[in-house]
């Protein structure tokens, strides 16, 4: 990630992993945790992990090696939010930095 992007890169939000499905459907989310990142809230039309067309209305910039999937959630300015899509940009075969959409 660019060094410039790094020290912006200081806002801490929580990330509800997914776990699994109850019998009912009910979604089940492991333990939360916490990172860091830089939020943009920009209105962005993206195509989303099912392959449909939605908005985005904030993004967040995470470190590229976060851990994070697009059936879990984040709590962000006191809600949650579903993960709409990622995106990983690389640098020199790795990940450098990630764009969740939310």
């Amino acid at each position: 990630m660019y060094k410039s992007l790094l020290k912006w890169v200081n806002v801490p939000i929580q990330i509800k992993p997914y776990k699994k499905r109850s019998g009912t459907g009910t979604i089940i989310f492991g333990e939360p945790y916490d990172v860091l990142c830089y939020p943009v809230g920009v209105m962005q039309r993206i195509i989303n992990a099912s392959g449909a067309e939605v908005t985005s209305f904030s993004q967040l910039y995470l470190k590229g090696d976060t851990k994070i999937d697009v059936k879990d959630c984040v709590v962000f300015e006191g809600s949650t939010w579903p993960v709409q899509a990622i995106n990983t940009f690389y640098r020199n075969g790795k990940p450098d930095c990630k764009v969740v959409y939310l």
